[in-house]
C-alpha cells in the first residue's frame, strides 16, 4: 500500500494517475501538515477514487490539545465523515507525553467507518514502545505513522521494525524522509507492508510516476 501526500486537488489526481493506493490529504506542509479547508477537502474527494485519509490537526504549536482544540478536532472529524472521506490522521499526547486516551476514546466515538490512523504525535511521546502498547488496546486505531522516534523513518527503522514485529495486528506506516534510493533497505528492515511518502515522488513540485512506479513494485516484493 503505497500513501501519498497531497496538498492539493492537481498533486491529488496526479497521484491517483501515477498509481497511489491512497491518498493522506493535509495543508501547510511547511508546518508539518494542518487540516485542509472543506472546499479542498470535497474537491478532492470528487475528483479521485482511491480512498483519501484527512490530516486532522488544528495548529502545529505541539500535539497537547487544549478543550477548544479538542472542540474544533471534533467539528472537523464530522465534517470529514460527513464528506465521505475513507480515513482520519490524528494524535494527541497528555501534557507528560502519554497518549490521551480519554481524547481517542472521543474520536473513536465521532469517527464512524472512518478508518483511524495515529499519526507522528507518536513520535514526540516520551517512550513510543508505551504508546504502542496503549494504542494497540485500541481496536479501532487501524494504524501509526511514525518515523520510529527520529527526524526520519530511515533513521528510525530499528524502531520502527521492533514495533512491527511486536504488535502484527496494527499497521505501522513509516513515514518521513522515505527516498526511492533507499526504501528497499527500509522495506528489508523493517517488514513494513505500506509507505507513506511526499516529497520522494516528486520532480520540480509535479508528481513522478517513475518514481510511484518504482515504490509500488518495491512493495509487491
Amino acid at each position: 500500500m503505497l500513501e501519498i501526500i497531497a496538498a492539493t486537488v492537481e498533486e491529488a489526481t496526479a497521484a491517483e494517475r501515477a498509481g497511489a493506493d491512497r491518498l493522506e490529504l493535509v495543508s501547510a506542509l511547511s508546518e508539518g501538515g494542518l487540516t485542509p479547508s472543506y472546499g479542498l477537502i470535497r474537491q478532492v474527494l470528487s475528483s479521485v477514487e482511491i480512498p483519501v485519509h484527512v490530516l486532522v490537526r488544528p495548529h502545529s504549536k505541539s500535539f497537547v490539545y487544549s478543550k477548544a482544540d479538542q472542540e474544533t478536532i471534533i467539528t472537523d472529524i464530522d465534517l470529514i465523515r460527513e464528506l465521505g472521506a475513507a480515513g482520519i490522521v490524528v494524535g494527541s499526547l497528555t501534557p507528560d507525553g502519554r497518549v490521551d486516551e480519554g481524547f481517542l476514546g472521543r474520536i473513536i466515538k465521532h469517527k464512524g467507518d472512518l478508518s483511524l490512523t495515529f499519526h507522528r504525535a507518536i513520535d514526540s511521546s516520551r517512550d513510543i514502545m508505551e504508546a504502542a502498547e496503549v494504542l494497540a488496546d485500541f481496536p479501532e486505531v487501524d494504524r501509526i505513522l511514525t518515523s520510529g522516534a527520529q527526524p526520519t523513518a530511515l533513521e528510525g527503522q530499528a524502531v520502527i521494525a521492533e514495533l512491527i514485529e511486536q504488535h502484527p495486528d496494527l499497521i505501522v506506516l513509516p513515514g518521513s524522509g522515505i527516498t526511492v534510493e533507499r526504501a528497499e533497505e527500509l522495506l528489508k528492515t523493517t517488514n513494513a507492508t505500506e509507505l507513506h511518502v511526499g516529497s520522494a515522488v516528486l520532480v520540480d513540485g509535479q508528481v513522478d510516476p517513475e518514481k510511484v512506479k518504482a515504490l509500488k513494485q518495491l512493495l509487491a516484493r
